[in-house]
C-alpha cells in the first residue's frame, strides 16, 4: 500500500446513502468544504455519478447485503488510504403501511437497510478506530425514531432500533476515543418521500384506509415542499466533524425547523409517565 502525503493529511470519510438525499449532501459538503477524501457508497454507478463528478470515490455496495461484503469494502478503503476518520450511516428508505399490513419479508427488508446495514458498517470500522484511538460515527435516525407514527410503524421501529444501539455505543466507544453522534433530522427537501425511496406494503387492509389515506395525502403534498435545506443540514454535520476535539461533538443533534417534534414527543411521554407512575407497589 502506498499512501501519498496529501492523502495522509486529508480526512477520510465513508458515507452511505450517497446517491441521494442527506447522504449525498453530506458527501458533497465534505469534499467541497474540508477537501476530504470521501468514499461514497451506493448501489449503482449511475446513482453515484453526481458525487463522483464532484470528486468522491464511488463504492458500489448494497448496505442491506451480507456482512462480509460490507467488511470487504471497508477493508479496501483502509488498504487504499490507510484510515477512516468519519463514518456516516445515512442510507435508508420509508416503508408505508399499517403494522398489521406489513409482512415479515417487508419488515426484514426495511430492517436490513435501516438497521442491520449501519450495524454491520459500525462493526467493520470500529476495530480500526479503536486501534488508532480516534474516529467519528454519525448515525442518521430521523425524528421518526422513538415515535410510533401510523402508516410507518415498522419503519419507525427500524430507526428506533438504530437510535437505541447508537446510545449504547456512545457509552461503550467514547472512552476509547470514538465519538458516536445520533443525527435526527426533520423534513428536508430530498427525494425521501418520492417513488423509489418511499415504498408501500404489498397487501393492504381496507379498514385502515380511513386512518392512513389522509396521512398519505399529507406526505404527497409534503414531497418537494419540506421546510429544510439539505445543504444546510450537511454543512451542520460537516462542521461538527471538523472540530479539533471530537469530544466537542454532541451525542444528539436535531436538524431542521421541525425537528423539535422529537423533543415534544419525549416531553409528552415523560409527562404521561409521571402522571400514571405508581411508586407504592
Amino acid at each position: 500500500m502506498f499512501v501519498t502525503f496529501d492523502e495522509v493529511q486529508r480526512p477520510v470519510w465513508v458515507v452511505t446513502g450517497a446517491s441521494s438525499g442527506l447522504g449525498q449532501a453530506i458527501a458533497l459538503e465534505a469534499v467541497q468544504s474540508l477537501n476530504a477524501i470521501v468514499f461514497a457508497i451506493g448501489r449503482t454507478e449511475e446513482a453515484l455519478q453526481p458525487v463522483t463528478d464532484a470528486g468522491c470515490r464511488p463504492v458500489l455496495l448494497n448496505v442491506a447485503g451480507p456482512a462480509e461484503d460490507i467488511t470487504a469494502s471497508l477493508m479496501a478503503v483502509l488498504s487504499s488510504v490507510g484510515k477512516i476518520d468519519v463514518l456516516v450511516n445515512a442510507a435508508g428508505y420509508l416503508l408505508e403501511g399499517a403494522v398489521e399490513e406489513t409482512s415479515d419479508d417487508e419488515a426484514l427488508d426495511v430492517f436490513q437497510t435501516n438497521f442491520f446495514g449501519p450495524l454491520r458498517l459500525i462493526r467493520a470500522v470500529l476495530p480500526h478506530m479503536r486501534r488508532v484511538g480516534h474516529g467519528v460515527i454519525f448515525n442518521v435516525a430521523g425524528v421518526d425514531a422513538y415515535d410510533g407514527g401510523p402508516n410507518a410503524g415498522v419503519y419507525g421501529a427500524s430507526k428506533t432500533a438504530l437510535a437505541t444501539v447508537t446510545e449504547a455505543l456512545q457509552r461503550e466507544a467514547d472512552p476509547l476515543g470514538v465519538r458516536v453522534c445520533l443525527v435526527q433530522p426533520g423534513h428536508f427537501r430530498t427525494p425521501f418521500l418520492a417513488r423509489g425511496h418511499r415504498l408501500r406494503v404489498a397487501d393492504t387492509v381496507a379498514d385502515y384506509d380511513m386512518v392512513l389515506t389522509p396521512l398519505r395525502r399529507d406526505l404527497n403534498a409534503l414531497n418537494g415542499n419540506q421546510p429544510g435545506d439539505p445543504r444546510k443540514a450537511a454543512r451542520a454535520v460537516v462542521d461538527l466533524a471538523a472540530q479539533d476535539d471530537v469530544r466537542q461533538i454532541p451525542f444528539l443533534v436535531l436538524l431542521g425547523s421541525d425537528a423539535g417534534a422529537a423533543a415534544d414527543k419525549a416531553k409528552a411521554r415523560l409527562d404521561s409517565a409521571r402522571r400514571y407512575e405508581q411508586t407504592d407497589l
